[in-house]
């Protein structure tokens, strides 16, 4: 069985936090779970061949903080790059019990969004706890997509 399920080319700037070296990532990634390890093939400041990290996506950056001992002649502000060997391969968005029913009500077609739209919607519908607010957020979410036919 193979370690990893897909690679991905990354690069960013190294910040230093509470004494430990972070590799910031340039762009966020997007579509990949987080909170999870992985391995980083470490190409520049110096070559890494395995270093095991914590992939932390927020609303606007990813980091990898390294889960082992620190950079070798790591220094704050000075740019990263390499290939991220990802384990556990892309992260599909999952649709609600509550929306996946009323969009095939509606007949609406839920596949077809983008990585952004679908972190949108499902984080707006997230929010909401079982009952009117959720109910009307459905509705609301099935009406913009609906509109688009």
């Amino acid at each position: 069985m193979p370690r990893h399920t897909g690679e991905l080319a990354v690069h960013g700037r190294l910040e230093q936090r509470d004494g430990a070296v972070l590799l910031v990532v340039d762009a966020r990634l997007s579509g990949h779970d987080t909170f999870l390890s992985a391995t980083l093939r470490l190409d520049q400041p110096v070559y890494v061949p395995e270093l095991p990290v914590r992939i932390l996506t927020f609303d606007d950056v990813t980091v990898l903080s390294p889960l082992g001992p620190a950079l070798p002649q790591a220094q704050a502000g000075e740019e990263w790059s390499g290939t991220l060997l990802i384990p556990h391969g892309a992260r599909l968005p999952t649709i609600p019990a509550d929306l996946a029913q009323a969009a095939a009500e509606a007949d609406v077609n839920t596949s077809g969004w983008s990585p952004a739209e679908a972190r949108q919607l499902l984080t707006f519908l997230g929010e909401a706890s079982p009952g009117p607010v959720r109910t009307e957020r459905i509705g609301m979410i099935i009406a913009a997509l609906g509109g688009r036919s």
